[in-house]
């Protein structure tokens, strides 16, 4: 028995002996280097969740889990780069490697912690896995200035130095070997929990986002099924059982547009006149503003999935069909133009080349750098017809939005005292942008005035410009002060005279819910109802514009929050 004993303790001895191996002393300091990598790229989000609502016993398994999975992740790293010893070029690059892709993952998640009050969370990566990238540029060129990049670097080089520095005295350490072995070891044990949980789920805890790297790897996960789920889309919109009450056919209009905010739309009481044309149209009751329109995110993409799916909050969207699927298995002529999303250009459904077949007789190959060129491409026909506008709108860079000759507002018409400099002049340029849009928007609106038709606009979502605090933008709205700014959107429609000679009943009950609280959610079936489309996958209730429609819904925005709940407490 004793000797069985012994026999079981020596063998446990090798295995621990073995274990032990690849953090030897010769490679402590490099597994010191990555566990304090690790640790460093884990306080953004303990900060974060610190901060909005965690409480201490949360915090305090956060922090063990943290630990535990960066003990193993050092530990894994390490051993890679033992196992790389006699290969000395391999094992340098590799190590560089490591360290570089660590640098990144702590230069992102402090820029998101410090501009947005925010770590890198899932909207931030699915923002730049599924945009072109020149937006991507430009996103980084409203933040990024040449000296925010020299201090940053100069930063970088300052950090490392202080963790090599660290590493080296952290390495001398009596135990930091079995330290880290043993809670790489309970590490083990949550890396199983989060590859079990996204196999069976496809969603994630909160052990996914506790540290960097695992953060990254469910984004990257979670994009790639996502992707799979067009497959399925493909089939839904293939064949669609639809009929038309309307005998007329009119020609269906929907224009996206980006970043626009009602807060400076003189159409919703801005004091600058921004939009002359649409406000014009709308005194004359051509058009029907709705002032209680919301967005369900802060994000282009986010936003264009619910608004195209006629699902809810995107809960099936691999199974259900698209608006203008529906539209094409009527027998309309289906048109995109579209400034920002091309076929086989990025990680989207409107990218994928099948699907595009499915929704789309016609999309253009390429962008233009102002609305007005795109839109003077449009081919218009008599009816029949609908037409899916993607403008740039108001999206940063504002000042890239619109010809030279638009400069219209001046940087001094605003409050020095409120303002500096700086602010004052990207306020004027967003002014200069909105004003532009309206343009844009009444040529549009001129080009199908001779015929049937009815045109839906709404922006994707809203838009800060120093209104609350030194910030210029979207993003982390829930963070925000007041995220009615990025949240609330204008909406509006507008109905040429033949189309409100043919459907009076359609125009009468615009006016009546001018006043009605809408989230974009469901514009997409309010777009089958303007086209007088039904299909099975119609929901009347969803429909703005008709008398079922459920007024007193809960409008969830930013996928969890109760927006009416959220301003009746402001």
């Amino acid at each position: 028995m004793r000797r069985g004993k012994r026999v079981g303790a020596a063998k446990f001895k090798r295995i621990f002996d073995s274990l032990l191996t690849p953090i030897s002393n010769g490679e402590l300091r490099l597994l010191t280097l990555f566990l304090l990598f690790n640790v460093v790229g884990n306080i953004p989000y303990y900060i974060y969740e610190r901060f909005y609502g965690t409480t201490v016993r949360n915090t305090v398994w956060f922090l063990v889990i943290a630990l535990c999975l960066s003990c193993t992740l050092a530990y894994v790293e390490t051993a890679i780069a033992y196992a790389l010893r006699r290969f000395g070029t391999i094992r340098s690059v590799y190590v560089v490697l490591i360290s570089v892709l660590y640098n990144v993952f702590i230069l992102v998640d402090y820029f998101c912690l410090f501009r947005f009050q925010t770590c890198f969370l899932h909207p931030f990566f699915d923002a730049v896995w599924r945009t072109n990238f020149s937006e991507t540029l430009q996103f980084l060129q409203t933040y990024l200035t040449v000296g925010i990049v020299v201090s940053l670097c100069i930063g970088l080089v300052g950090f490392n130095a202080i963790v090599v520095l660290l590493a080296r005295i952290i390495a001398r350490i009596r135990g930091i070997r079995y330290f880290t072995l043993l809670f790489g070891v309970l590490g083990l044990g949550c890396w199983g929990y989060m590859v079990g949980w996204f196999a069976l789920y496809h969603s994630s805890t909160h052990v996914h986002l506790c540290t960097s790297p695992t953060r990254f790897a469910y984004f990257y996960g979670k994009a790639i099924y996502q992707k799979r789920g067009i497959r399925s889309l493909r089939t839904v919109c293939e064949k669609i059982d639809v009929a038309q009450t309307f005998s007329d056919r009119p020609n269906v209009v929907v224009v996206i547009g980006e970043s626009a905010s009602v807060y400076h739309s003189q159409l919703y009481g801005y004091g600058l006149p921004t939009t002359p044309i649409v406000k014009r149209l709308e005194e004359q009751g051509e058009l029907i503003a709705f002032d209680d329109a919301v967005s369900v995110a802060d994000y282009t993409f986010r936003v264009m999935e619910s608004v195209y799916s006629l699902d809810s909050m995107c809960t099936a969207f691999a199974s259900t069909p698209l608006f203008p699927a529906v539209y094409k298995n009527c027998g309309y002529r289906t048109y995109s133009y579209d400034n920002s999303y091309y076929v086989g250009m990025d990680n989207t459904f409107l990218s994928d080349a099948e699907l595009s077949r499915l929704l789309f007789d016609y999309r253009n190959d390429y962008g233009y750098a102002h609305d007005g060129d795109l839109i003077n491409t449009i081919e218009v026909v008599p009816h029949g017809a609908l037409y899916v506008v993607h403008l740039w709108g108001q999206h940063y860079l504002y000042e890239s939005r619109y010809p030279e000759s638009w400069k219209i507002f001046d940087p001094d018409q605003y409050d020095k005292e409120r303002w500096n400099e700086r602010q004052r002049e990207l306020i004027a340029q967003y002014d200069d942008a909105t004003r532009y849009n309206d343009y844009v928007l009444g040529q549009i609106m001129e080009k199908f005035k001779g015929t049937d038709c009815v045109l839906i606009y709404f922006s994707d979502h809203g838009q800060e410009v120093f209104e609350l605090r030194n910030f210029n933008g979207h993003g982390a709205a829930a963070q925000s002060s007041d995220l009615r700014y990025q949240i609330r959107v204008p909406l509006f429609i507008w109905m040429s005279q033949g189309y409100r000679k043919n459907h009076p009943d359609v125009y009468r009950r615009a006016l009546e819910n001018r006043h009605t609280r809408i989230t974009t959610d469901d514009v997409s079936h309010t777009i089958l109802g303007l086209g007088g489309m039904r299909t099975e996958w119609y929901q009347p209730t969803r429909d703005f514009l008709q008398p079922s429609y459920i007024k007193t819904k809960r409008r969830i925005v930013l996928n969890s929050i109760d927006y009416d709940e959220y301003v009746s407490k402001r």
